[in-house]
């Protein structure tokens, strides 16, 4: 497969990940009716596994070691914190602490997207 294909792929499946969390955190906040939605559920399970493969395939497409390209590795280290935060959102019943957790996550979004198109560490 070429790897511009897999690079389009990988994009559009990170940005249905982050649109899945949104609509499943926001939901929580309200009746969490869509949040509970096998579809919902199964879907989101779905394309973060894609969003893996496709990601893995890129690492070994294009020949990258996580720990000669430091940006890679923050970025992978990220993309851990973001589930993470998404486990422990998921289990909140405070609606501030959803909030929160919401604007952090959105946080690491926006540094894995900054290190994804710079290709520039931001700690390491």
């Amino acid at each position: 497969m070429d790897y511009l294909a897999v690079k389009h792929s990988h994009m559009a499946i990170a940005m249905l990940s982050v649109i899945l969390f949104y609509v499943r955190s926001f939901s929580r906040i309200g009746s969490g009716k869509i949040a509970k939605n096998k579809l919902v559920l199964i879907g989101s399970h779905s394309i973060d596994t894609l969003l893996l493969v496709s990601a893995l395939t890129l690492v070994f497409m294009a020949k990258i070691n996580p720990f000669e390209q430091l940006w890679l590795l923050e970025k992978i280290i990220l993309v851990v914190v973001y589930i993470a935060i998404g486990v422990k959102s998921s289990k909140q019943t405070n609606t501030l602490a959803k909030i929160i957790y919401i604007v952090i996550n959105t946080v690491v979004v926006l540094a894995i997207g900054y290190l994804a198109t710079s290709k520039s560490a931001l700690l390491f």
